[in-house]
């Protein structure tokens, strides 16, 4: 199992991952995230790059604003397939079902266990959006 410090010898950018949130902690549903906050999966660390308000246009909008930041996976709360459908089209994995403060969200990534965030309850909402091909995406170089 790779890490997300890991270093990989193909140059590869380092993976972008957005969270969905309300304050200092994921936003409950991915329609009420009054923000979105981007980081970026360093060998040296995490580090965040950019905090945007929700666009005005909606999830529609946020697609567009994540697939033009390169971002690979958005973790948030409580999602629809409907609600999905727009970042998939978009080539963005989603995370949904997930509850935590923002610091243990990020390591949760970086040690590839984020399931072990799923909201309380959700594992049945997880499962049926599997069987729709959606699911929690590994952080890990596609190098290994």
């Amino acid at each position: 199992m790779s890490d997300v410090s890991s270093t990989s010898s193909t140059p590869r950018r380092c993976p972008r991952v957005c969270l969905a949130c309300h304050g200092q902690r994921l936003a409950t549903l991915l329609e009420t995230a009054s923000s979105v906050r981007l980081f970026r999966f360093e060998a040296k660390g995490i580090v965040e790059e950019a905090v945007w308000s929700m666009p005005d246009e909606g999830l529609p909008g946020l697609a567009l604003l994540l697939a033009r930041a390169g971002v690979a996976l958005l973790v948030c709360g409580g999602a629809t397939c409907c609600c999905l459908r727009h970042f998939s089209r978009r080539g963005i994995a989603v995370a949904p079902w997930i509850a935590g403060e923002v610091p243990v969200v990020l390591d949760a990534l970086r040690q590839n266990r984020l399931e072990t965030l799923l909201a309380p309850g959700a594992r049945q909402a997880l499962e049926a959006s599997r069987r729709g091909g959606t699911k929690i995406q590994r952080l890990e170089s596609e190098s290994s």
